[in-house]
């Protein structure tokens, strides 16, 4: 598993104080409204302030004081620490977490989870094969295991015959 995760990218300057804004990356952005320090490219900041609403926030860092020092983070990508992250509930997964594992189907492998589309009613996983590529909703009728340290993903083949779509 990945020991920092990509949670958001700063949009643009907000004010004059430094603060930017930002969009998040996740379907629950308020796990990351108790954050002390995340990172940009890689440089560490302290977080002055974060309001999150949506998908979108307003974000304050230490050292970034000014408008020109927040045009200079312009497009950056925000990134945090595995650690500093909240624990997630059963059944939930970072998609980072879920890229590159293994999906079965009737104990056959059918392929590697490449993609993950998110979609208000579900987030469609797409998995790449020697044949192609398919994609199936993430239901909990579908989805029988998920099991991230072994890489491996296993759906129920009476279900999934009924839901995949092969692209």
């Amino acid at each position: 598993m990945k020991t920092e995760l990509t949670i958001g990218k700063v949009l643009r300057p907000h004010g004059l104080k430094g603060d930017v804004k930002i969009e998040t990356f996740s379907s629950n952005p308020a796990r990351f409204a108790s954050l002390k320090r995340l990172k940009l490219d890689g440089k560490e900041y302290e977080v002055r302030r974060l309001t999150l609403e949506g998908s979108f926030g307003m974000l304050g860092l230490k050292g970034v004081d000014d408008m020109d020092s927040a045009e200079l983070l312009r497009g950056k990508m925000i990134s945090v620490s595995r650690a500093d992250l909240p624990k997630l509930e059963a059944g939930s997964y970072y998609i980072a977490d879920l890229l590159g594992i293994d999906v079965y189907v009737a104990g056959e492998r059918i392929g590697e989870l490449v993609d993950v589309l998110q979609y208000g009613s579900a987030d469609v996983y797409v998995v790449r094969s020697e044949s192609g590529t398919c994609s199936f909703p993430a239901l909990k009728q579908l989805i029988k295991s998920v099991d991230v340290e072994k890489g491996e993903m296993v759906l129920d083949d009476m279900v999934f015959r009924r839901v995949v779509v092969y692209n």
